[in-house]
Formats: structure tokens, sequence, C-alpha cells
């Protein structure tokens, strides 16, 4: 046979690992296409053999699409679908080989006992593991779907047991491929459908037959050829994302601004061609009109692909790290983590699985509390995480130990376990602009960030740090990273992206603009695009110095203190050091010829805000004179206002001429002048000492100020960690009432529950105390005691009966002390008669707390049970006029009546025969092997034979035997009269 020869050709060792397939990391980086034809992924299990029939039927030969389809079939079976998949489409169709490149117009069969995968548009193929109990062979290769054929991969899902393929949509979706699943009801089995439409991952919910138009116009769709390049160059298609955006944040309260544009623009791309609407413009009117649209977007828009101990290497690599972090924990401590964005929870629950096994293993008497908080921006998501419930192909990614200790098996799945499920506290939350949680031991947050800008990323790793204790553990996705933010973090495992916060690094600086806005992001681009202009080649830097030094007069930059900022030039003939303390202000480091000038022109400057001139300021030096103009500038620049920038004008001194004759007369009068400006020199110099001094005084008192003010920011400081405090009391407590509201939920629900359910049973029921006083009782109870609803609280014995049994407050009081229920039968006043359960009320911690009674009512059955016993006297009565040894059976063989004649012939006792099977006397006592088998054989209308048999303590007899049945109804066999005579 073909098809088994093309099998027999595929043989590989390797066991299906998605990671050897993984081409890209997370996120929506463009897809480079290896084909221009789409592949469609089909799968099913029992009963989808009618599916694929009618799918192909009406699918084209020739719409340029590749099929692979693959079964989830039992391994016992041993049916041959490549040929019955032949008889269905006259397009070629064969067992998928590995390495064989994928082509259009083809189908391929996915072998028995074998995985499939896809890898640049060729088949790979790879050995089935062991236990195929838990193999999911279609949410594999929907897998590998998605990552090679991203927004151009179909997953079909048909009918079949389970929950297999469920995942792979999933995945498919999160890659902007498209998802069918068939109409349950049309399904000869309805579980893997219904799995993928209860988790929201299909698109479409169509009839096999109809698949195949609705595939064809979805793909062909101009849109989804459009690449994320055209759409930037696309101004008009710009501002219509803006316009989505905008209805999104009105509509559902979240800003999706800081997302990439390409996450978002894909998957609106997705939703166009669902709807086969023309381009964006009309999109946005479709949103406008249609409220429940921006839903569906919202939802397609918060992706939520994950699994348990997804990336089984990276949770081992956090095991290792996280046992010696915790080991080091002070027991009274509770061990707080935070996972970040945990979608439906399978992460979360990971985490929490580990927790449990590493406190397991500790053995301790008293376990240190683990508070865990999940959560996420998706509301579905948290509901169906609070529930802990997940399809029964989570078998494939925990093993059977995990299964068995943390799970419960229910219905077509798994439900975690209640000690696991009471560690997390799961919840909506919002990373952008919510309040982080703090003190946090472990902060899980995989596969978030790389849908976000990379603004937003720079601006969300300092709100982590917040977040976390000293020591502390910060788990990413394989594409993520803290770079940029070396100072905070270290690098514990790159490959893994695990990283410890730092101890003594401080984040609080960067978290001014929290929470984030869309406006805080266009401020930091554009001074990013500010710095990057302010760039400069090394060259330009180059010329610039040189200009400096060579061509520009000396000059200081000063601050409002006077301290030499920066020095320009050749300023050492100005300004000298002195012996001492290094002092850096222009006050103390200024020539002797220009203190006084210069220190005036400094304040007129710094006060007035204005330029100021000193013109010819005489300065002799190694017996030379020359003159110097100083200019001081108050600078207005934003950057550098308040500062002072001192220039020096350097000059020679002009000669000085003879004095003539006249100037003799002079020379009195000047050195009077001399000797007036030297004493007003002085007197100045003392003046400026005295200041000096009341300066130095008020630094004095300064320095006091600023040792108060240090007092008072250490103050604030503790004000905040209060505050921080309160603040993770106030978290404390929300994470509580949330606890107890999800509590008083389920009570609410439960309630209603039990209420519908005693309403509705046909049994009354009536639940006491120990003390017999009457805690609840359903609308029957009202035939069997005068009672209503005010009654509840008093004692049954207060209460009249309708029926005849004074002894039954005895009784009750009997069960509830030695606690062995008891039946019995009553009859009411109206001859009504009920069985009647006196049973003890046990609690949830297997205290007893009361009784329970119940009534069932049997009055039919005792009418019918009269009657029986009237018939079978009447019947009796009969059979003893008879001749022979006559006996009655039942269709079941059992014994109804025997005559005297019957007993005394084979000396039997009544009681021995009646209501016991026929059949083991005649085998086991007689041993009479004809009549056995006639009575085990369909019995004619009558039967007649002659048998010898000896029988024990009897001795041989010859019997005339003679079977006749009695028919009614039809004919249907009811009775069997035997007759027996000696002859």
């Amino acid at each position: 046979m073909k098809g088994k020869s093309d099998q027999s050709k595929i043989e590989k060792n390797d066991t299906f690992n998605l990671e050897r397939l993984q081409l890209k990391g997370e996120g929506d980086a463009v897809k480079v296409e290896t084909q221009a034809f789409p592949i469609i992924g089909l799968g099913g299990a029992s009963g989808s053999v009618v599916a694929f029939e009618q799918f192909f039927k009406h699918m084209p030969t020739d719409a340029g699409m590749a099929f692979i389809i693959v079964i989830h079939q039992d391994p016992k079976e041993q049916g041959n679908y490549l040929e019955v998949l032949k008889s269905f489409t006259s397009m070629p169709v064969q067992f998928a080989e590995d390495g064989a490149k994928v082509i259009p117009n083809h189908v391929y069969l996915a072998p028995m006992h074998f995985d499939i995968g896809l890898h640049d548009g060729y088949l790979l193929l790879f050995k089935a593991a062991q236990n195929d109990n838990t193999r999911m062979c279609i949410d594999h290769f929907f897998q590998s779907l998605a990552e090679d054929q991203w927004n151009m991969a179909v997953g079909i899902l048909f009918s079949g047991l389970g929950a297999d393929g469920e995942t792979g949509l999933r995945m498919i979706k999160e890659k902007l491929g498209m998802t069918m699943v068939q109409d349950p009801e049309d399904a000869t089995y309805a579980s893997m459908p219904m799995a993928a439409i209860t988790t929201h991952q299909s698109d479409y919910i169509l009839l096999p037959e109809e698949m195949p138009g609705k595939l064809i116009k979805y793909l062909s769709h101009p849109v989804l050829g459009v690449s994320i390049e055209d759409i930037d160059a696309n101004k008009t298609n710009k501002v219509h994302i803006q316009k989505i955006i905008m209805i999104l944040r009105s509509h559902t309260g979240h800003d999706f601004s800081l997302y990439k544009k390409n996450t978002i623009s894909r998957r609106i791309e997705r939703r166009i061609a669902f709807h086969q609407l023309p381009d964006y413009e009309h999109y946005v009117n479709y949103l406008r009109e249609n409220p429940a649209e921006v839903d569906i977007l919202f939802n397609e828009l918060l992706i939520g692909v994950t699994k348990f101990f997804r990336d089984k290497p990276a949770f081992e690599t956090l095991t290792e790290h996280m046992y010696p972090l915790l080991g080091s924990k002070n027991p009274e401590e509770p061990i707080r983590i935070w996972i970040a964005g945990c979608s439906t929870g399978e992460e979360a629950y990971t985490v929490a699985i580990i927790i449990t096994e590493y406190l397991d293993a500790l053995q301790l008497k008293r376990k240190p509390k683990a508070q865990i908080f999940a959560t996420d921006l998706d509301a579905n998501a948290i509901e169906v995480a609070r529930t802990g419930f997940y399809f029964s192909n989570i078998a494939s990614e925990l093993s059977p130990e995990r299964l068995e200790r943390f799970f419960e098996r229910k219905n077509n799945g798994y439900t975690v376990k209640k000690e696991i499920r009471e560690m997390i506290v799961f919840a909506q939350h919002n990373l952008i602009k919510d309040a982080p949680f703090t003190r946090l031991d472990l902060l899980c947050c995989r596969n978030v960030m790389i849908y976000l800008t990379t603004e937003l990323q720079k601006k969300l790793i300092p709100i982590f740090h917040y977040s976390l204790n000293v020591n502390g553990l910060l788990f990413l996705g394989p594409a993520e990273s803290v770079s940029g933010f070396q100072e905070f973090f270290n690098n514990v495992d790159s490959k893994w992206k695990l990283f410890e916060r730092k101890e003594g690094a401080s984040s609080m600086g960067k978290l001014l603009d929290f929470p984030f806005h869309i406006a805080n992001q266009d401020k930091l681009v554009k001074s990013d695009m500010s710095s990057k202009s302010r760039k400069q080649s090394p060259i330009v830097e180059h010329f610039n110095k040189i200009l400096l030094d060579n061509h520009t007069p000396p000059s200081l930059l000063l601050n409002d203190k006077g301290e030499i900022i920066d020095i320009n030039g050749a300023t050492q003939r100005f300004i000298h050091l002195h012996p001492g303390e290094a002092v850096m202000n222009i006050h103390r480091m200024i020539r002797e010829e220009l203190k006084y000038a210069l220190g005036n022109a400094l304040h007129q400057a710094s006060t007035k805000k204005i330029k100021v001139e000193i013109n010819d300021v005489k300065i002799k030096e190694n017996d030379k004179l020359f003159v110097v103009n100083v200019t001081v500038d108050y600078i207005h620049e934003p950057a550098l206002q308040g500062m002072l920038l001192v220039t020096f004008f350097e000059r020679p001194a002009k000669k000085m001429q003879r004095r003539s004759k006249q100037s003799g007369a002079n020379e009195g009068v000047v050195e009077e002048l001399e000797k007036e400006l030297t004493y007003t020199k002085q007197q100045l110099h003392t003046t400026i000492e005295q200041m000096e001094t009341s300066l130095e005084e008020l630094k004095s008192t300064n320095e006091e100020l600023q040792s108060t003010n240090e007092e008072l920011q250490s103050t604030n400081e503790e004000a905040l960690t209060t505050k921080e405090e309160m603040q993770s009391l106030n978290e404390e407590l929300m994470t509580i009432n949330l606890q107890y509201q999800t509590k008083a939920e389920e009570l609410t629900q439960l309630n209603n529950d039990m209420k519908n359910l005693l309403d509705n049973i046909e049994i009354g029921t009536i639940f006491l105390d120990n003390h017999l006083n009457i805690l609840r009782f359903t609308p029957q109870v009202t035939k069997l005691f005068n009672v209503i609803a005010s009654d509840i609280g008093r004692s049954i014995t207060h209460i009249v009966s309708n029926f005849e049994y004074p002894a039954i407050e005895q009784t009750i009081k009997e069960v509830i002390i030695t606690l062995n229920g008891r039946e019995l039968e009553v009859k009411t006043k109206k001859n009504e008669w009920y069985n009647l359960r006196i049973m003890p009320y046990r609690t949830m911690d297997n205290f007893i707390s009361g009784a329970v009674l119940t009534f069932t009512k049997i009055t039919p059955l005792k009418s019918i049970s009269a009657q029986v016993r009237g018939l079978l006297k009447y019947t009796q009565s009969i059979i003893e006029q008879f001749d022979e040894a006559t006996l009655i059976l039942a269709s079941d063989k059992k014994v109804l009546a025997a005559n005297r004649k019957f007993t005394k012939l084979f000396q039997l006792v009544d009681s021995e025969i009646r209501e016991h099977s026929f059949l083991e006397i005649v085998n086991n006592k007689w041993k009479m092997k004809v009549l056995a088998e006639k009575l085990s054989a369909p019995v004619p209308i009558i039967e007649h034979f002659y048998e010898q048999h000896h029988f024990n303590g009897i001795g041989m007899l010859n019997l005339d035997i003679s079977i006749q049945r009695i028919a009614e109804d039809g004919h249907k066999l009811n009775l069997l009269v035997l007759k027996f005579k000696e002859k």
C-alpha cells in the first residue's frame, strides 16, 4: 500500500521541541515571507473524517494554498486516513516527509506516531513522545505554523474529544494569523471545538462546507499584504490609527499610545480583513457604529499566550537562584511575589508550585506565608485565572507527579487545588498608571515589555527596581532586558534574563512622571532629538578647542557665589593660587590691583543683571607696566542663568613723557592726593575685612540652617518610609478585601445553587441542629409538618406532624449520639406512605452539628407491592390445583411461586427457593445441563422434553418436563411456567 511505504521512509529519533523552531523573539517583528502562498493547518480527531470530506469537496483545487492535516489518533487505531482523504479531492494527497518543501495545491497528512513542524516552508518530523495520553500533536503543529507563517498562518479545528488544538490556535492569533472552528452542533464530538470557543480563540465558527469560501475571501484581502513600512509612509493611515487609539481610550479607559505601532496596526489589519472592509477609514467608522467591535479589538490587543513552565530551562534557572534568596529570609516575613501580565494565570500557578515544592522540601514546623499578586490588564483573563480550570492539554506541560500533586481531574480538564489557589490574589491592574506592589522578593514580567515602546520600557524598569527588596529578583522574557539601567541591577543570568536588585542604588528620581502619559513621552522624544542634534563630529570639536585657546581673550565663568566654574585662556596673570586650603573663589584669587574694582563690578552685574566694564587698570609685573580692561557679563541663557562671565582685555601701557618743569610745582598736591588715596584704600580694606567677617558669620549661620534642613530632610524620609508602609498595608487590606469579596461571591453562588436544588427536588428535607431546632427546610416538608418560614429556629418537637410516628424525637437524638443513620417507613394521616431517612449532619470539619431528615414519597410503591403480593397469592392458589410439580419463574429466572407437589417431589423447602435463582439450583445442586441450557437459551412458546436424572437423596427420576412462555405487551417475555411429571 502506498501510504504504508511512504510512512516507512520517515525515521527520526528527535523528540518534538518547539524551541528548535523558535526563529524570533516575542513581539510583532515583520515576518519575511518565505513563500508566496498560504499554508493551512487542519486539526481533527474522532469523527472529523466527515468534516474533512465536506471541507475539501467545497475547496477549489487551484486555490493556491497548501494543506497540512494533523489527526489526533488513538494509538490503537488502525484507520487508513490517507486513502480516505484521497477520495475527497483531486489535489495530490500524501504523507508528510521529513525535510520536504511544501507545495501549493497539495495536501499533506502527518504520519501516525510523529509530530510535525514547519521551518521556512519545509516540513520537519519528530518521533512522538512515548506517552501518547498527554501528546498534543495538533497544538505542536499549530504553534510551529504560527512561528513560521505569522499573519499568513491559518488554523482550522474540527471534531474531536479533549482540548488538543486550543493552545495552538491561541498562538496563531498572537502571531496575527486567522482561526476557524467547526460549529459544535455539527461536530460528531464537540469537545475540541468547544475548548477553542470557550477561551475565545476562534475567529469564525462555521460548518465545514462554509469554511473554504470564507477562507479564500479573508486571505485575498489586500490589507494583509501591506508592509509596516507602507503603513508608516501613509500619513492617512497613521491618522486613522490615532483615531482608533482614541476610540479605544474613550471606550475602555486604556491608552494604547505607548504600545508599539506595528503591534497595533497588524491587529487592526486582521479585523479589517475579518470584516472585509476596504481600508482603515471604513474600519474607524465601523468601530464608531459597533461598540462591541471595540471590545473585540481591545481583547485582540491584549496578547495572552502563556502556559505552565513556559521555557522550562528559564524556570529551572529561576528556581536555582530563588531558593537561596528564600532560604535567607526570616520565617516570620512573608514571601512577596508579583506576576505582572499574568494573562490566564498559568505563570502565577507555576511560581506557586515552585514555592510550595521548596517549602515542602524544608519540612519546617512553621512555614513562611507566600503572598503572590498576579495582575493583568485583561479582566476576562483574570476571571479565567481565578477559576483555576484548564483543559486537559496542560498534561503535556506538566509532569504526571505535579498534575497529581497540585491539580484535580474535572470533566474535560484539571482544576488547581485549593492550597495553590489560595496563595494567589488575582486582580486587574495597569502597569502604566496603577501603583506597583512593593517589598517584593520576586517580580515576574515576562513577554510584556516587548509590545511597548522603548521609551516606556525605560520608564518601567525603575518602577520594577522601586518595587523590589534589595537582592530581590526580576524575571523578564527572553527578548527583554534592563539595558541602560546597569546601576540598578546585577545580571544573574543573561540568557534567561534574570536580574538582581543592587544595594544602595535609588530609582526615586526616575519616578517623578509616574503615572506615565503620552505627553511625557513626546517631551522625552523631543529631548532625545535635541540632544542628538547637539552632538558634533571630532573634527569640529578640535577646531573649536584651537579657536578658544589661541584666539579668544582670557575669561572666567563664575557661579552666583563667585566660585570659578570654568577657565578659558591664559588667566594666570590675573588670578593666583594662595598657600593653604585650596579655594576657587574669585575674591580670594584675583590680583590685588583688580580686587576692589572687580568686586564692585561683580556686585553690580549680579544685582542689576547687566554688563559692567572696568577700564584702564594698571598692573605692574616684573618691573613692567601693562593696562587691562575687564568686562563682567550677566548670562541670561536658561542653561547658565545667573552665572557671570569675566573677560580680560590686556593692552600695553603708553610710554611716560618727561615731566615739564612746570609740573614740579604740583608735586606736593599729587603727593597729598596719593596719601589721601592710600588712606581711602586702607579704610576700604578695613571695611572689606569687616564684611568678610560678617560673611563668615553668615556662612556659619547658613551651615546651621543646612544642618537643620538635613534634619528636616531626614524627617521627611522617615515620613516617606511611613507612607510606603501605609501604602503596603493598604495593598494588603485591598488584597484581603478582594479575597473576602471573591469568597462572598462564591458563597452567594453556592447559596443560590443550594436554594434552587432544595426548592426543586421532590424529596422533603429538613435540617436540625444538635438541639433539634430547625435550620432549613424544603417546600415539600410542609406536607408532613405544619411548618412555616417563621418557624426556623424553633424546635421540631413544638411542630405538629402529619404522620404516625410519635417516637421521632427519640430516634433523632439516638442518631445524633450514635452517629448511626436510621431508615423507616411512616404513614401520614392522609394514608400516604413516606420513606423517612435520618442521618447525622456533618460539617466540612467533620463535626456533627445536628441531623438531616429526608422524606421520600413511596405511596405508589406501597400500592404496587400490595398488588404484587395479591397477584402472587392468586397465582399460588392456581398452581396448587395442577397435577404436575409446577414452578413459575420471572424473566431473570428467579422463583416467583412453586406448588407443594414441586417441593415434595424434589424434597425442597419453599423458603429455600422463593426469590432465589432457579438456574443456581439447576447448575449447582442438580447439575442438569440440558435443563440449564434450555433455560439459558431463548425459549419458544412451549418446549417439551424428557430427561432421566439422579438426584442426591432422592434417587433416579424419569421426568417429563415442559417449559411454557407467557407473553404480554407485544410478545415481550415476562414469565416462564415449568412443569415436572414423574413417569
